[in-house]
Formats: structure tokens, C-alpha cells, sequence
């Protein structure tokens, strides 16, 4: 479904992103883990369509979109809801995966989110507390 191969983007004469690859299966959930600084919004921003793509490609859905603009990306169903906006403040990580569960297309996430590990000590946690 996401293919990112080889991508770089940065801001200005910055660059944050270099060469970096990644696949997301359908019915995969990908979690970026990393420091602060470490480029994880740009990566996002940059798959979204937010920041241009300096190198390396975005295919979405078996289409490449990398040079495409964001309006359309959107309409593809590549977009991004930045949390800064606190949606969904309110709610419990559980209810968040509970809500993605809901769109089917995940599988049943209520079975198998605590394979994770030591998730369950966070679940109870409102989003705006991690």
C-alpha cells in the first residue's frame, strides 16, 4: 500500500532526510519511533505531500505520488491530521485504536494490540498525556 524508497527532504539548505526506505503492507499498522530531531515529522510531512520530496519516491496505493500535489494526494487517501489540532485530546490510546479498528481495514486491533508488549500500560492513557 506505502512504498518509500530512497527518500530525502529537509528544509532549506537543511537536509533532515537521507535515503530513507520503508514499506507499509495492507493491513499493516507501522508505528516511526525516534528522538526528538530525528526527522519523523519530515518524513511524514514529506509523505503527505507538505514538503517537497528532494529525492527517492513515494508510491501510494501502487501509484507514485511523489511529485504530486497534496490536494490530490488527499483525494488518494494519503493524508496526514497533525495532533498539534488535539482531536482527539480526549480520548484513551485504546479508544484511538478502537477507532481505526472500526474502519475494518486493520483487523480486529482489540485481538491483537497487546501483543505489543508493554502497551498495556499506556492504553488507559488520554493521547494528550504521551
Amino acid at each position: 500500500m506505502l512504498k518509500v524508497k530512497n527518500l530525502e527532504s529537509g528544509y532549506g539548505n537543511l537536509r533532515v532526510l537521507r535515503h530513507v526506505s520503508l514499506h507499509v503492507n495492507p493491513g499493516e499498522i507501522v508505528t516511526i519511533i525516534g528522538a526528538n530531531g530525528a526527522g519523523k515529522t519530515t518524513l511524514l510531512h514529506t509523505i503527505a505531500g507538505l514538503l517537497k520530496a528532494r529525492g527517492g519516491e513515494v508510491v501510494f496505493g501502487g501509484e507514485d505520488i511523489t511529485r504530486i500535489p497534496v490536494e490530490r494526494r488527499g483525494v488518494l487517501g494519503c493524508s496526514l491530521v497533525p495532533e498539534g489540532r488535539q482531536l482527539f485530546a480526549d480520548m484513551t490510546v485504546n479508544e484511538n485504536l478502537m477507532l481505526i479498528s472500526n474502519l475494518g481495514r486493520f483487523g480486529n486491533v482489540g485481538e491483537n494490540m497487546y501483543d505489543i508488549g508493554k502497551i498495556t500500560v499506556v492504553v488507559d492513557n488520554r493521547s494528550s498525556m504521551l
